[in-house]
């Protein structure tokens, strides 16, 4: 959750609020931005001990408006791409951030606009 936390922080401080973990509910926060572990890949193990974790975050932002969901979707992706995402509490050391563009999803029931982007992140744990 290390991790999560970092990213919800350089967010906020991007200008980017109501930045959550899990789906909020809609009718309390009609615009958010969520941050979605995707399905880990294999852990890499070397010979000396140390791992590297592939993982992917997807972030969805949604807004009342087609053109602020596309500018703060951008606006994310710029800050998760350009700023450090590196460890606080020393849990994991930051191997790679890579991003895909921001993409319209085709439909939300709520009537709201969402932009989406992946985040794939490599960690590396060493042994000693």
């Amino acid at each position: 959750m290390d991790l999560l936390d970092v990213m919800r922080k350089r967010l906020n401080e991007a200008g980017i609020d109501n930045v959550f973990s899990a789906m909020p509910d809609g009718r309390r926060y009609p615009e958010s931005v969520t941050l979605a572990f995707g399905i880990p890949d294999r852990k890499t193990v070397f010979y000396d001990g140390t791992t590297t974790s592939p993982m992917r975050v997807t972030v969805i932002v949604k807004r009342v408006s087609e053109f602020a969901a596309m500018c703060d979707a951008q606006r994310a992706e710029a800050a998760l791409k350009s700023s450090p995402l590196d460890s606080e509490d020393g849990s994991y050391q930051l191997g790679s951030v890579e991003t895909t563009d921001p993409q319209p999803l085709p439909w939300d029931e709520s009537g709201r606009f969402v932009w989406a982007f992946d985040v794939y992140i490599d960690t590396r744990k060493d042994f000693f």
